[in-house]
């Protein structure tokens, strides 16, 4: 099976290169929304802020996790275009208002036709994935009951990802942009936004950041550009830091940026095994510069 095709189980989420997950992303998403935390509470952690941030991380990692992997990760939607119309309506008992030609009849046939779509080719199909989008839908909803209003943008913005990324694989590619947005972007804006409105300063962070994980994803599939993205985003990073007047951190990403550095030419050697290997050991030195910057803006 191709890297960026569909996974032949309707509720196994497919890998990028061959099977093998870059990233752990669970992980990354709560390490870019402690990230986000950091930058709004300034390390004045109280019993309330606690509380807070673990009610954002588990909108972030399981119910936005979940979210994502489910719709966009199974074939819950090809029967919303596969299987319909069913082979066969339902049958259904043939009463006054339901006689054949009358409004009623006609309602009743379109029951009995849906009825039938649900049990033939979207339950068996997709029900194990559907209850799970229902389930991490009515989380994130409870959740984002309990926490700050400035939050609804970020899961309008969620919402709109899953679409593209649902779009992205029916046509058979792979959403690696909408999955780094998600898990970094979003991730460390909800972190920072649970506390306070988020500065430019902040945002340009999160964008460098997933920016980055896009580059370091696309260079363990071995596309053109990956590494331009990655080293760029690293290097814009440390000449923010720069400008906001923290040299110290900006040594420290530079620090980063050298050691995945030093990682890229496996990728030269044309060796597949090496390439998918990258990601995860890029990862850690990508996380240490998260958490890097930060520390330095907190």
């Amino acid at each position: 099976m191709e890297a960026h095709g569909l996974c032949d189980s309707p509720i196994e989420p497919p890998t990028q290169g061959g099977g093998l997950r870059p990233f752990p992303w669970g992980l990354t998403a709560a390490v870019a929304t402690c990230c986000g935390a950091l930058t709004a509470n300034h390390l004045r952690w109280r019993e309330e802020s606690l509380l807070l941030l673990g009610l954002v991380l588990l909108l972030t990692v399981l119910a936005w996790g979940s979210l994502w992997s489910l719709g966009t990760g199974t074939r819950w939607f090809h029967p919303l275009a596969e299987g319909w119309p069913p082979s066969q309506p339902m049958g259904i008992p043939t009463l006054p208002y339901t006689l054949p030609g009358s409004p009623g009849g006609r309602v009743g046939r379109w029951l009995s036709r849906l009825v039938a779509w649900w049990q033939e080719a979207f339950w068996p199909a997709a029900g194990t994935a559907f209850v799970g989008l229902l389930t991490a839908a009515a989380l994130a909803a409870l959740l984002s009951l309990l926490l700050p209003d400035r939050l609804c943008p970020l899961n309008a913005a969620l919402v709109a990802l899953i679409g593209l990324g649902i779009s992205q694989r029916r046509r058979d590619r792979d959403p690696v942009a909408g999955e780094a947005l998600l898990r970094v972007g979003l991730g460390w804006l909800a972190g920072h936004t649970a506390f306070t409105w988020p500065g430019w300063p902040v945002i340009s962070l999160a964008l460098a950041f997933t920016v980055a994980m896009v580059g370091a994803l696309r260079a363990s599939r071995g596309e053109a550009g990956g590494l331009w993205l990655l080293n760029g985003a690293l290097a814009a990073i440390l000449l923010l830091l720069v400008a906001l007047q923290h040299p110290l951190a900006a040594g420290g990403v530079g620090l980063f940026l050298f050691g995945q550095v030093a990682l890229q030419p496996s990728l030269r050697t044309g060796e597949e095994a090496l390439r998918l290997g990258f990601g995860r050991r890029a990862w850690p030195w990508l996380m240490a510069a998260m958490l890097t910057a930060a520390l330095a803006v907190a």
